[in-house]
């Protein structure tokens, strides 16, 4: 007997993509494939998270997948992150230009959490929203309710599915993987009608910088429960779980008073020489620098797993790929103290009032490992001082 199909609720925004004609029968047989393991997680309310580079793919996929769940009687809501941006009128209170800009301040966790997460995972909830503000026209659409039901599939696009501020509610996590470069030329393809010659500049220096911080910092990858090269939009295949990153070296030879500096990007030498050329100008500064390419890559978990032993340090420092792209040459500065380190909570709150990573110039790294080291300052008071700063970089104190 075949199952009554069911309806699909697209989000109200006039930010939308129509739902693409069949491109190949490999294509529609990988899509029944992962609709199918969607399926299997249960009967009830699910919620799908689609991550990948700019102009991935992500949006088609999602409408791709919505109606062959809707098909096979499962009643699917369409959300896209892009709706949930904070709005453009209060871009005058934070960076949105900048790479980094983009990647901290564009999208507002808080408004996905609310109106669509919250509901979508709460079973008493009979509704929820589907759009926030419209990031054409601006309007608020936060009132505007698409009904939940019990067996529903919410199913949201978006770069940055997977930051910790969301990554909790997925109950199944697709990554729609294509080659940065591909994304810079699909993407400025895409955008130029609107934004004409600077497209591939806004794509290669604002989304880009984005994605790369978002790697390092997120290292979403292995989370993943399905990884699908998506290259040729005609064959795309799955990727075997041989992507997950393998092992790290230990790291090894850290003095009592060494700051600690990895590097984890190994695409532009010449960059990295500048700034260990930066770091050794400071007289006062000692430090272990690890230039080792099996970190190549590497995110902020995999660093404190590998130093979580060394009870001497309290912050590590890494030479990420925003650290080489960047004029600041910002080092991505990260607490090593954990929750269970800290007296109680309001201990932790307060080490953590600013986040647990900040950037530095390469000439503060002396300041905050010293003054750290020795208690006599705490990492809330860097990571405020950066905070301050337009491009959110410690600079010293004047």
């Amino acid at each position: 007997m075949t199952a009554q199909r069911a309806d699909v609720h697209h989000s109200p925004s006039t930010w939308q993509q129509p739902v693409p004609p069949a491109a190949s029968v490999e294509r529609a047989a990988l899509i029944e494939e992962i609709a199918r393991a969607i399926l299997a997680r249960g009967p009830g309310r699910l919620l799908v998270g689609i991550d990948g580079f700019t102009a991935a793919g992500k949006t088609s996929f999602g409408h791709e997948l919505a109606e062959w769940l809707a098909g096979a009687g499962r009643p699917v809501l369409r959300a896209t992150l892009d709706d949930f941006k904070k709005p453009w009128k209060d871009r005058h209170l934070y960076d949105r230009e900048s790479g980094e800009g983009y990647y901290r301040n564009a999208y507002d966790y808080e408004s996905v959490r609310r109106l669509l997460l919250d509901p979508g995972r709460s079973p008493e909830a009979d509704s929820c929203a589907l759009c926030g503000i419209d990031p054409l026209t601006q309007l608020d659409h936060s009132a505007q309710r698409t009904p939940l039901a019990p067996d529903a599939v919410i199913v949201v696009d978006g770069v940055f599915a997977f930051r910790p501020e969301i990554d909790d509610y997925w109950d199944y996590r697709v990554w729609l993987d294509v080659d940065a470069e591909l994304s810079v030329r699909r993407g400025a393809e895409r955008d130029v009608d609107w934004a004409g010659s600077e497209a591939e500049t806004l794509h290669r220096g604002r989304y880009g910088v984005a994605q790369r911080i978002y790697l390092d910092e997120v290292d979403p990858l292995p989370r993943m429960d399905v990884v699908v090269d998506n290259t040729d939009f005609a064959r795309p295949r799955v990727l075997p779980r041989s992507r997950r990153p393998q092992p790290r070296p230990p790291v090894t030879g850290c003095g009592e008073f060494d700051a600690l500096v990895i590097r984890t990007d190994y695409a532009d030498d010449s960059a990295w020489q500048a700034v260990r050329a930066a770091l050794t100008e400071d007289p006062d500064l000692s430090a272990r620098i690890v230039d080792d390419p099996a970190w190549a890559g590497a995110g902020v978990d995999e660093v404190l797993a590998a130093v979580a032993g060394d009870e001497d340090l309290s912050v590590v420092f890494l030479a990420d790929r925003t650290t080489m792209t960047s004029a600041h040459r910002g080092l991505l500065a990260v607490t090593t103290t954990t929750r269970d380190e800290c007296d109680d909570e309001e201990d932790y709150a307060r080490l953590a009032e600013f986040g647990t990573r900040f950037r530095t110039i390469p000439a503060g790294v002396h300041s905050i490992h010293a003054n750290l080291s020795i208690a006599n300052m705490g990492f809330e008071e860097f990571a405020g001082a950066a905070q301050d700063d337009p491009e959110g970089v410690f600079r010293n104190f004047t």
